[in-house]
């Protein structure tokens, strides 16, 4: 899909969503809202999809404000409370917790009128002060070329005869505190064992795995076969194997763990309703289409895979077992550790 189908979709979503849409005329308009979100193609691929169709729906320009982390958009938030300059933003699922707790995000209004396509997203996907856009299951990659036993769960990663050829992401990731209850379900004990997770850590670092800071780095380790098996997204096993890596994706005999990404309103919101009719349309089934034929991810809405061509429902398509079978990490417990598992681990490895 080129910019140019991009474009004409969000037109034609436009066109399409305004007659559902509630305008938001309790407020005065304003000329544009800051939304603040990752950069790079994802930027690239709101700003196509869900940022032009609602420009064109309401007449209100979104920037976007990229040069953030998902932590440091929480503090911004924080920081401009008195007198709110930013209106939407987006963040993982892992970090919603922490951003519910700091008071950065408005509850979410499930009954608002604006929110027509909330019908269609199931409820694990709706937490009080965000919404899941997209989501993916996180498992195993590995090399099919260099691997002679293919791994079948979790805890095939602390097999010795991959030492020194595993990536992984580290704490800073956004997905980095996984590793703790990744490694407390290859013991066996479920992934609420904090304790056995960080005993599986530092089984981890006599592996001498590679600790990536970012999830391009875990890619790149295996195109370059720097690595020959680690965690990665479903989703972004696509994009190693669009790279004609000799490379497959394992669903976890454990299960995989659900990975989702969404949007929230930021605390202070003065466009409140407004906000929520582009909220509405990150769920809207154009939208998220427009993000899967980019980056291979389901969106939440339940009405988006049957608008995909036949190739790509095959990459985004999971059977009911698997769903049932996601894991739902315990986000609230993590988010309150976060400093402290992260002292630890890099206690940890560090003495590696």
């Amino acid at each position: 899909m080129d910019r140019r189908q991009l474009l004409i979709g969000a037109s034609a979503l436009a066109a399409g969503a305004s007659a559902p849409m509630m305008p938001a005329s309790a407020q005065t308009k304003p000329s544009q809202m800051v939304l603040m979100t990752w950069g790079g193609l994802w930027g690239d691929s709101m700003k196509e999809g869900c940022d032009s169709a609602f420009e064109q729906l309401t007449g209100v320009k979104i920037i976007q404000d990229r040069g953030s982390s998902p932590g440091e958009r929480i503090t911004k938030i924080k920081v401009a409370a008195a007198d709110q300059k930013f209106d939407i933003v987006q963040l993982h699922d892992g970090i919603v917790p922490l951003a519910v707790i700091q008071g950065a995000l408005e509850p979410m209004n499930r009954a608002s009128p604006r929110l027509t396509n909330l019908k269609n997203v199931p409820d694990r996907f709706i937490q009080s002060h965000w919404i899941a856009m997209i989501y993916s299951p996180l498992g195993i990659i590995y090399n099919t070329k260099l691997v002679k036993t293919p791994p079948k769960s979790f805890a095939d990663l602390w097999r010795p005869e991959f030492k020194g050829q595993i990536v992984l992401p580290e704490i800073t990731h956004s997905i980095g505190p996984y590793i703790v209850p990744i490694g407390s379900i290859a013991a066996g004990n479920g992934p609420n064992d904090a304790e056995a997770g960080f005993e599986m850590l530092k089984k981890m670092t006599a592996q001498q795995p590679t600790w990536a800071k970012d999830t391009d780095t875990i890619m790149n380790a295996l195109r370059n076969e720097e690595a020959v098996i680690g965690l990665l997204y479903k989703s972004q096993s696509y994009t190693v194997k669009g790279w004609n890596a000799p490379v497959e994706w394992v669903y976890p005999s454990e299960g995989a763990i659900l990975y989702s990404s969404g949007t929230g309103i930021a605390k202070g919101c003065k466009n409140v309703e407004l906000a929520e009719e582009f909220l509405n349309l990150t769920l809207d089934p154009k939208v998220q289409a427009v993000v899967a034929q980019k980056f291979n991810y389901p969106g939440t809405n339940t009405m988006t895979e049957a608008t995909l061509p036949a190739d790509l429902q095959a990459r985004v398509k999971a059977t009911p077992e698997e769903m049932s079978k996601l894991i739902d990490l315990d986000h609230a417990t993590m988010a309150a550790k976060r400093a402290e598992w992260t002292d630890r681990w890099n206690r940890i490895v560090s003495a590696g």
